[in-house]
């Protein structure tokens, strides 16, 4: 009997979206599935969960049964601590995992979502936010992106945070009335009323804190888009403009001025700050270089390029337009 060719394992895991691929050795997909986020610092109960849901549908596509698979790779967003690495070995080794199980970082995932090339920078605004500078392949230097506790500033989770902190400054009448009060209130299924509460808080704030405090911290990115579409209130409009302060200041903190390179700009928040890229591209122009400045929508070709490199296989460029041709035409049959 012919033996089963060798079949790859890449995982890109998010906050809020784990995406498993199932790919053959020249790059095309064979099975994908996605799942909720999966970084044990945000989900630490939910993780390992969501990644095996992830893979468990991407091998199902595949067909099923006992694959080959000669290596698996998991592009992580989020400390290791926490995470069942042991139980998510068991579980790949049960799909056929025959190899090594592997780590890199979702921001190396997303760099190498645009290029095959070896060195450059990714800047994320998504669930969590930071920015990396990318050498030989491996992430050199990064800043933030070390989780909602204690920083991702910028983020997803920063802007609802942020946010939700403005709605109980106005309903308790010591900061500036913003739009995001109606809006947060309305997503949360809050009426607001002048009716007082039994703590000698208005009853609108009252469920509102209640509400807050019902979620999981990381859950406060749900209020993100709430700031986004009201970006002409004047209050939403300061966390924008800091959000996209706080990641420039990631990117030049990050920067080389010996070392140009593609800048890929990834996560859902990203692209709503406006002034990022112009900002970005002053710090490389003043070191003398053109800007190269590549939005990314996740990073699910890069852990493929890395799920490749880590089982020996060298990605050029008409490999790594393999897997992004190959990746779309999947999409589209799923879709």
């Amino acid at each position: 009997m012919t033996p089963m060719p060798k079949s790859l394992l890449a995982i890109d895991v998010g906050g809020s979206t784990s995406r498993a691929y199932v790919v053959d050795t020249s790059g095309h997909c064979l099975g994908r599935g996605r799942t909720g986020g999966g970084n044990p610092a945000s989900n630490r109960d939910q993780a390992a969960d969501a990644i095996i849901s992830s893979v468990d549908a991407a091998v199902a596509q595949a067909g099923g049964g006992s694959l080959d698979i000669g290596v698996a790779l998991i592009a992580l967003a989020g400390p290791r601590v926490h995470l069942a690495e042991a139980r998510l070995e068991a579980a790949f080794q049960s799909y056929g995992l025959n190899g090594p199980l592997v780590f890199r970082g979702d921001l190396l995932a997303m760099f190498t979502s645009v290029t095959p090339e070896p060195s450059g920078y990714g800047v994320v605004a998504g669930t969590g936010a930071g920015a990396v500078r990318i050498r030989n392949g491996a992430i050199e230097r990064a800043i933030d992106a070390v989780g909602w506790l204690l920083g991702d500033s910028g983020s997803g989770y920063w802007l609802g945070h942020q946010g939700a902190k403005a709605v109980v400054a106005d309903l308790e009448g010591r900061g500036r009335p913003t739009a995001l009060t109606p809006a947060f209130l309305q997503i949360l299924g809050v009426p607001q009323n002048e009716e007082w509460a039994d703590n000698g808080r208005p009853m609108a704030l009252k469920l509102f804190v209640d509400a807050i405090y019902a979620m999981r911290p990381i859950e406060l990115a749900r209020l993100a888009p709430a700031v986004i579409a009201n970006r002409d209130d004047p209050v939403a409009a300061a966390l924008i403009a800091e959000a996209t302060a706080y990641l420039a200041s990631d990117f030049a903190a990050a920067f080389d001025p010996a070392m140009p390179g593609p800048v890929a700009l990834g996560g859902g928040v990203i692209a709503h700050l406006s002034g990022l890229p112009d900002a970005i591209s002053e710090v490389v122009r003043a070191a003398g270089h053109v800007p190269d400045i590549r939005p990314v929508v996740d990073g699910s070709i890069g852990a493929i390029v890395l799920a490749m490199r880590a089982f020996g296989i060298t990605v050029d460029q008409a490999m790594f337009d393999t897997i992004a041709v190959s990746l779309a035409a999947s999409a589209a049959v799923s879709a």
